[in-house]
């Protein structure tokens, strides 16, 4: 290993010993949010972007930006895309790009379901887990001289659709994102049950699946804790233990839960 390759080995080991948000890494936010746009425009060439009602979208968008200015990273751009599949899923890449599909707001009970998991999503951004493994891969693979305007971007990019690398996480990623997204959530005037009872719902659809759609190959490498990592009781009841310490029952007030006209008024446009 050269002298350079040990220090920044180094400098990743001290990177994630850092807090939510706080900028130790080795990937720059300017170099996250320019993989973050070839990871973008790689995915859609993939996964059909919502071409239905725009209102759907705006509906995702719109509640997606409520939540941003609560997490640990306010200031940084998300975009927010939905993806026209059955499949019930949801995922983030770096930069602060979230997706969720059409499956999954069908399958949603309440607009409060839609926030929590898209709280969960800006967890992931927050807190950038898919920064951290894509700098293990730049570093394994010696690909460091690429980032900082260094040259292109695309061997990144392309190594880590392949691998999955900054997609799927592991399983103290999902617990941290987990945490995060009921902050979030709860802070943006959400009432973060909603992702329990997401998280019970999927359990009742565990061992399922759709092999007819043509995205499933996608999903599955994309995977994100819906369809690769099914929440387990331990993460309901990690979360359940959180809304408690928080004082957030299902019936407390001035959280927005089932009664969401807007909620109400995309189910028949989907």
């Amino acid at each position: 290993m050269s002298a350079r390759h040990l220090v920044l080995t180094l400098a990743l080991l001290a990177a994630s010993c850092a807090g939510v948000g706080q900028e130790s890494w080795l990937i720059s936010e300017q170099d996250e949010i320019a993989m973050g746009q070839r990871f973008h425009a790689e995915l859609l060439k993939e996964m059909p972007a919502w071409t239905g009602d725009p209102r759907v979208s705006q509906y995702v968008t719109a509640l997606g930006e409520a939540i941003v200015p609560s997490t640990d990273r306010p200031s940084l751009a998300h975009t927010f895309t939905v993806v026209e599949t059955d499949q019930i899923n949801a995922f983030a890449v770096p930069g602060g790009f979230v997706y969720v599909t059409v499956g999954l707001l069908r399958a949603a009970g309440s607009g409060a379901e839609v926030a929590t998991v898209l709280a969960h999503e800006l967890g992931h951004v927050s807190a950038r887990h898919g920064v951290q493994a894509l700098e293990r891969q730049i570093v394994e693979q010696g690909l460091v001289d690429l980032l900082g305007g260094g040259g292109d971007l695309g061997p990144i990019i392309q190594g880590a659709l392949q691998l999955g690398t900054g997609l799927v996480f592991d399983q103290d990623q999902e617990y941290e994102a987990d945490a995060l997204g009921v902050q979030y959530a709860t802070a943006a005037g959400f009432n973060a049950w909603g992702i329990v009872d997401f998280f019970e719902y999927l359990q009742t659809l565990e061992g399922t699946s759709t092999p007819t759609d043509p995205l499933s190959d996608v999903f599955s490498q994309l995977g994100e804790l819906f369809s690769t990592h099914p929440p387990t009781p331990d993460r309901v009841l990690r979360v359940e233990g959180q809304l408690g310490r928080l004082a957030v029952e299902r019936t407390s007030s001035g959280y927005a839960w089932e009664a969401d006209p807007a909620f109400a008024s995309i189910a028949p446009l989907l």
